[in-house]
């Protein structure tokens, strides 16, 4: 059975078995204890069973149907070997797992098609109670689950499985308030993520599972060309939810973190549904109530080692984070913005309301801008205390531009929820306080000697300006560049680009165009940028150290539209799809470094694996949006 045959067949119903037929991961499966299995291909999946529990021993999929399923992503490790399940194919063609020691027991049958397959369970006497399991091995694919989580570790159906880089399946139950076991570790020995369907229950006789593979992305003109292959099976990367915490995290095994909720909100904005009534703006109101509701993350004070019985490192400073109020603000403000849900607007005014003043009395000195307690001065890093943003191991202090723009957003924003609520003077109140913050933001932050803006004026009044990209992009998005200024930023970035050398953006965007000093790195260990040289020129180009990736890159495409530099929007948009279109964002390298950051030879020094905040570049690679 050759893929090229599958992919000349066609009709609603294609039923094809082979017993090996696939090798799971380009080989063979050594035998285990009698090992049978039946295997399913078509352009859109292709999986293996085994008669092993968990059952499932190989998955791919390609939610384009174009018969890319060669990948497999499953960590087989069997719950019980032999002896105790057999499978068989009946009359009918579906896939039979049955109890051996007792005839009548048929507990699970699959069904499959070209597009989607079906798993049901039979409750009846004798029944075993044992589930179908997926356990994808982490180091293959950074799956997800994405829906309405129950409670920790159990999500409810409808829901959508994401494999980055590959599609997703679209996954039903045919009775209602159906509840999965949904489980991610990062642990060494185990890196797996695993979706569970259990068995059918007494009360409910029997249970169906379907899983319909399919791509998830808005429609444009154009959007079915080759070169936009990695935009439809990829618009949905960006959404990853840890299901320990029950939030959006940097992936499906990680940390959730404050400070990035925002970029999922933006991106939810303009998702198609994901499955019957289930929308990305379900799972933003999700993540952003937890927090409403207390829970603490990456950024914010409380967040310690081993949180809610994960492996969280922990927040180390003594304060939040200066962009994790906006962020949430940000995030809550756009579900309103999204979804006109007033009634959860009155409800969650307060607290939204309470970030946001709370944010604002970190103007200290009155000038408009929110300063961060830890100075910001050369050389006062200890490597333990963290900087004021997202950019963690650079050290963004004080007054820190990238921090004051999304400040500015959240204001604005909170000024149009207060609008939407007929409360006038706080909608007026909150717009008097971002126009004084944009007042103030580029005649602090513009640095006439280079031509951009510093990334943060420290305590002692140093402007520290490392040609950071990602931070001059988002002002110019935001609207605190003067009109007449972007242009200018924007082709002073340009030509730096061309005379440091990047030109490679399948790689993504640098954070920083020349070397962060050593004394400006909060991180004194080359293997996470910090230099050696006083210049830190040695660590030059790994991780955050200048270290190219799509983090922020989304910003970097509306500000170079923005200012008009058409040529070079058209370079750095390419190069990205690229690189998206070849999954070069996901995965390890030859030299045991992940994919998320790279140096401009290509060489990785990333270590999630799977980093999803890049991801909303794909926002701006539809030309609509731009």
């Amino acid at each position: 059975m050759t893929l090229s045959n599958i992919a000349r067949c066609s009709g609603a119903a294609i039923v094809l078995f082979a017993v090996c037929a696939v090798a799971c991961h380009g080989q063979s499966p050594a035998p285990v204890g009698g090992y049978d299995a039946l295997s399913f291909n078509s352009p859109f999946y292709w999986i293996q069973l085994d008669k092993a529990a968990p059952f499932v021993r190989c998955l791919s999929a390609d939610g384009l149907g174009k018969g890319v399923v060669q990948h497999d992503v499953i960590q087989w490790k069997p719950v019980v070997e032999g002896g105790d399940f057999g499978l068989r194919r009946d009359s009918d063609g579906n896939a039979v797992i049955h109890r051996k020691d007792a005839s009548s027991a048929d507990e699970w049958f699959i069904a499959f098609e070209q597009k989607q397959f079906s798993l049901r369970s039979v409750y009846g006497k004798g029944s075993s109670g044992q589930g179908v399991g997926f356990r994808f091995a982490k180091q293959e694919n950074h799956a997800t689950l994405l829906g309405m989580m129950a409670d920790r570790n159990r999500m409810k159906l409808p829901a959508v499985l994401h494999l980055p880089d590959m599609g997703s399946f679209q996954v039903v139950a045919d009775k209602p308030d159906v509840v999965v076991d949904y489980t991610a570790s990062r642990k060494e020995g185990e890196q797996y993520i695993s979706l569970t369907l259990p068995a059918a229950t007494e009360q409910q006789g029997s249970v169906r599972y379907t899983f319909t593979a399919t791509a998830i992305y808005p429609k444009f003109d154009g959007v079915e060309q080759d070169k936009y292959a990695g935009f439809r099976r990829d618009y949905l990367n960006l959404f990853q939810v840890n299901p320990a915490v029950r939030v959006i995290a940097n992936n499906s095994c990680s940390d959730a973190c404050a400070f990035t909720l925002f970029l999922s909100s933006m991106l939810a904005l303009k998702t198609p549904p994901l499955v019957d009534s289930l929308t990305a703006l379900d799972l933003i109101r999700m993540s952003i109530e937890r927090y409403l509701d207390g829970m603490k993350a990456y950024g914010l004070v409380g967040y310690t080692a081993g949180y809610e019985g994960t492996t969280a490192v922990g927040w180390s400073s003594p304060v939040n984070s200066l962009d994790s109020y906006p962020s949430l603000v940000i995030t809550a403000c756009n579900y309103v913005k999204g979804s006109n849900d007033l009634e959860w607007a009155k409800r969650y005014y307060p607290q939204i309301t309470a970030w946001m003043d709370d944010q604002m009395k970190r103007d200290y000195d009155g000038n408009g801008l929110v300063e961060y307690e830890l100075s910001g001065n050369s050389g006062s890093w200890d490597g333990v205390l963290r900087p004021a943003n997202w950019w963690d191991t650079i050290g963004f202090g004080h007054e820190d531009a990238f921090s004051n723009a999304l400040t500015y957003e959240a204001l604005n924003l909170t000024a149009m929820v207060a609008a939407r609520l007929d409360r006038k003077e706080d909608a007026e109140r909150y717009g008097q306080l971002a126009g004084k913050l944009k007042d103030a933001f580029f005649k602090t932050y513009y640095n006439p000697a280079t031509g951009v803006l510093a990334g943060w004026k420290s305590k002692d009044g140093k402007l520290h300006d490392y040609y950071f990209l990602g931070v001059n992009s988002m002002a110019v998005y935001y609207g605190l560049v003067p009109e007449d200024k972007v242009a200018g930023i924007m082709t002073a970035f340009w030509n730096k680009m061309q005379e440091v050398g990047f030109t490679d953006f399948s790689l993504g965007v640098p954070g920083n165009l020349v070397s962060v000093r050593k004394e400006d790195y909060t991180h004194p260990v080359a293997r996470w940028g910090g230099g050696s040289k006083e210049d830190g020129s040695d660590a030059f180009q790994r991780y955050e150290n200048g270290g190219a990736s799509i983090n922020w890159s989304y910003f970097t495409l509306k500000a170079f539209k923005k200012a008009g530099l058409e040529g070079p929007l058209r370079r750095i948009t390419h190069g990205i799809l690229a690189g998206i279109n070849a999954g070069e964002f996901q995965g390890t390298g030859s030299n045991g470094m992940t994919k998320d950051w790279k140096t401009w030879s290509g060489e990785c020094w990333g270590y999630e694996g799977y980093l999803c905040d890049g991801y909303l570049a794909l926002l701006a690679l539809n030309p609509e949006d731009l």
